[in-house]
């Protein structure tokens, strides 16, 4: 068996591999774009009921409102920081989906060019035993004796 045949599965599973690491890194990314879209959303949500509650504060408001609406900011602000923690660990994962899928990546081009390399060398050996084959042979200037007997071995 020829060798470009004999490193198809190996390129078959660089290929499997591949595709596995861009699978990961492109769920990586994704979580990390939903994780930044929630992060975006409690910040809003701060933003939003802290104006909401000045509106409502130029009114007058009573001590206990007062202490419900920091208790709930200091909630939000916590919530906010775990968030940030949360895209951050994201943002790790997504560093080290894409190394594996580099990789990955790599260790597949070398395989391609491995397969590459032993095509082009068959096809050359193939070539070389078919002049060889017709240098063998005797030339059409020779007698039928000489053509009978190049046959007959």
């Amino acid at each position: 068996m020829k060798r470009s045949k004999r490193l198809e599965p190996v390129r078959r599973v660089a290929k499997n591999k591949e595709a596995a690491a861009a699978q990961k890194m492109g769920d990586s990314v994704q979580k990390k774009a939903s994780d930044d879209s929630q992060l975006e959303k409690l910040k809003k949500y701060r933003d939003d009921y802290i104006a909401e509650f000045k509106t409502k504060g130029e009114q007058g408001i009573s001590a206990s409102r007062l202490q419900e609406y920091q208790t709930f900011v200091q909630k939000i602000d916590r919530a906010i920081v775990e968030q940030i923690k949360t895209v951050k660990s994201t943002q790790q994962q997504v560093e080290v989906h894409k190394k594996d899928f580099q990789k990955m990546n790599s260790r597949k081009k070398v395989v391609e060019k491995l397969i590459d390399k032993s095509v082009k060398q068959e096809f050359k050996n193939e070539q070389r035993k078919e002049q060889n084959e017709a240098d063998d042979r005797p030339s059409s200037g020779g007698t039928r004796e000489d053509v009978l007997m190049w046959r007959l071995t």
